[in-house]
């Protein structure tokens, strides 16, 4: 794949972020993703859809604000909006011209939803969630590296797991610690990944939320019962363990002295 083509994935990635956006405001405040108006980030007002999704008031809103109260939604634009692109150029250049291209554009698209929702109103929507792996279930009958099996497996694999982790640490500390948003999402990494790297993201995932955690300790911006959403460390990880994962495994086994 040949520089302008990236350059092509990179602006598809920052267009399409506003849409994104949209989804994750809509349900940040308790309404439809499909039915607009939309909501200002600030959840007081409607604001007009096309401010945020036409290219032309993209371009144009340098200090991405809304034109109405001047909240500052810089945030979900200069951030989300480069990273997807950016997200969106290595999948282009991981994968090149292939099928899994779009089984990659897709699962990058649902995390940046997933991202913002749990960030911001501690949920990783259903409605979001339950079309994505019914869509990657449709995608892996026809996309599948492996076979069909690997990837239906890591959706039990991923999802079970981590149910198992929730209850045993709902027993141990007699808290829940393990959303049910969480789960359900790991059925659709799950299908992505197959079994192998699943497990790996969940590792990662954890390793990410460690550091994350400590992080907000040295900052001094955790306090004690506080809940941090998990669902951006997940997002790390299983990004990390779908185009790197394979590396890391054969690292570790050679390093373990399991492979030659």
């Amino acid at each position: 794949m040949n520089e302008l083509q990236l350059v092509v994935f990179l602006v598809f990635g920052i267009f399409i972020t506003p849409i994104l956006n949209t989804i994750a405001i809509q349900w940040d405040n308790r309404l439809s993703p499909a039915y607009p108006p939309t909501y200002c980030t600030s959840g007081t007002h409607l604001a007009s859809r096309w401010s945020i999704m036409t290219i032309p008031a993209i371009l144009s809103q340098t200090r991405r604000q809304c034109s109405t109260c001047g909240n500052g939604t810089w945030w979900r634009y200069a951030i989300a909006e480069p990273i997807t692109g950016l997200l969106f150029v290595y999948s282009a250049y991981y994968f090149g011209f292939t099928p899994e291209l779009i089984v990659s554009l897709v699962f990058i698209s649902v995390l940046v939803i997933i991202v913002q929702t749990d960030l911001t109103a501690m949920i990783i929507p259903n409605k979001v969630v339950f079309p994505a792996v019914a869509l990657m279930l449709v995608f892996r009958l026809f996309i599948h590296p492996m076979s069909i099996g690997t990837y239906l497996w890591g959706a039990i694999a991923g999802s079970g797991a981590l149910l198992l982790i929730g209850l045993l640490s709902g027993w141990m500390f007699k808290k829940e610690s393990v959303g049910g948003g969480d789960i359900k999402l790991y059925v659709f990494i799950g299908l992505v990944l197959g079994v192998k790297l699943t497990l790996l993201s969940l590792f990662l995932a954890s390793i990410a939320g460690l550091i994350g955690g400590v992080a907000l300790l040295l900052a001094g911006r955790y306090a004690k019962g506080m809940t941090i959403p998990f669902g951006p460390y997940i997002a790390v990880g299983s990004v990390a363990a779908y185009w790197w994962g394979e590396p890391l495994v054969q690292s570790y086994l050679r390093f373990a002295g399991f492979a030659g």
